[in-house]
């Protein structure tokens, strides 16, 4: 559910926010504006599903806004003023108000709003475009835990399980990307050609800008480290691009940068599933549990997280698996074994699971989409030793 709240009033925004956070069960994506022309743009670019707008300070600006938001035939416009009165009510529901909030909010009356709002977009929802991919963001606050190895060998593996058009990768690292090399790719469009469209940005030009990886057929949004971005973009051009990925393809995986920054925050709001990549070492761990300590702090549920142990080896005076759920206070589910190949792969510009896919550690990124998708793998043949072998020496020859 995608929620902007527009009000000039601090109280009303932390109000609405908090309540909206707690429901439970559902995914929301919230977004909140002070101004009414700001929260008009956001309204475009989120595709905003409810609107709550507060007009206790501007009401003749208001009803204008309430025209426009309500030109979207389902989506839910909420007003809410301060002091109501009859002309008020009556105004505001002839300009397209579907429901009428009170102040102080209530709960109940917040939940009774949500549940209509489903039963309105189930009723009637095909004039907003359907926003159905899953989405599965690969972060990690500390640099150098496997987060950009994960990212791509797990939205290959997820092409190798649903086939062609329906997996994208995203690099969403804006300041240090390393998607394009890692898969050897040469695109000719970039991330950057996507924000300069995000206007206009649609189904068809997203596939457009995106670059085929050859060899598994992956549709992969790259970032180039020539030309960053920097500040030349905002959180919510981003978050329209990863809205119209999820009417594109099934499954997207996005890559980030290790900060916990308003960018990456608002990535999550759109994300069925924050990855949380770790690794068994003591800074790592620390800059674990402080991010599971701000992103709960932020109103994410535990079922939007996952903690993802990378690059793990059981050797006498490691720290083991169930010291690290000790020390997060948060089951860890997923185990990614070390291996040297995966270093292999990466320098060979090749994925790893299809360089090595008999290895513990394709095996461990297969039984994590499992996991993702609920979709289990189809168990491969056997191979024997030739085939094995010829299949190397593809690989190393990258012969498809």
């Amino acid at each position: 559910m995608r929620i902007l709240i527009i009000s000039s009033q601090q109280t009303f925004r932390q109000q609405v926010q908090a309540i909206c956070l707690r429901l439970p069960d559902r995914i929301v994506s919230l977004r909140t504006a002070e101004s009414i022309g700001q929260g008009l743009e956001l309204a475009l670019q989120f595709e905003a599903q409810i609107v709550f707008i507060d007009l206790t300070r501007n009401v003749e600006a208001g009803i204008l806004a309430i025209e426009q938001l309500a030109s979207v035939t389902n989506r839910m416009v909420v007003v809410s003023i301060d002091k109501f009165s009859t002309e008020f009510m009556s105004r505001t529901i002839r300009a397209g108000a579907r429901e009428i909030l009170a102040q102080p909010v209530q709960e109940d009356d917040i939940h009774q709003i949500i549940h209509k709002t489903e039963m309105l977009l189930m009723g009637n929802n095909a004039l907003q475009p359907e926003r159905t991919g899953k989405v599965f963001m690969c972060f990690s606050s500390k640099g150098g835990v496997g987060k950009t190895t994960l990212a791509c060998n797990l939205a290959i593996t997820l092409q190798q399980r649903f086939g062609e058009n329906k997996v994208a990768l995203i690099d969403a690292n804006t300041e240090a990307p390393n998607i394009a090399p890692m898969l050897n790719l040469r695109p000719q469009r970039w991330l950057r050609d996507a924000i300069a469209e995000y206007r206009r940005l649609d189904s068809e030009l997203l596939k457009e800008l995106m670059t085929i990886h050859e060899p598994s057929g992956l549709n992969v949004l790259a970032h180039s480290g020539d030309n960053p971005l920097g500040l030349d973009f905002s959180e919510d051009q981003l978050s329209k691009i990863l809205l119209v990925a999820k009417g594109t393809y099934d499954w997207i995986v996005v890559d980030t940068f290790p900060l916990l920054s308003s960018l990456n925050l608002s990535l999550m709001d759109l994300s069925d599933e924050i990855l949380l990549v770790t690794e068994g070492v003591v800074p790592s761990l620390r800059s674990a549990r402080h991010n599971l300590e701000m992103l709960k702090k932020a109103g994410y549920s535990e079922n939007r997280i996952r903690i993802i142990l990378n690059k793990y080896t059981a050797f006498k005076g490691n720290v083991t698996t169930e010291l690290v759920e000790e020390t997060l206070a948060w089951p860890i589910k997923n185990v990614i074994p070390y291996d040297v190949h995966s270093t292999i792969a990466a320098n060979s510009g090749l994925p790893l699971v299809q360089m090595f896919p008999d290895r513990d550690v394709t095996v461990a990124i297969a039984d994590l989409v499992d996991d993702l998708t609920g979709v289990a793998s189809a168990p491969s043949l056997p191979e024997n030793f030739i085939e094995r072998q010829l299949r190397l020496i593809r690989n190393w020859l990258n012969i498809n």
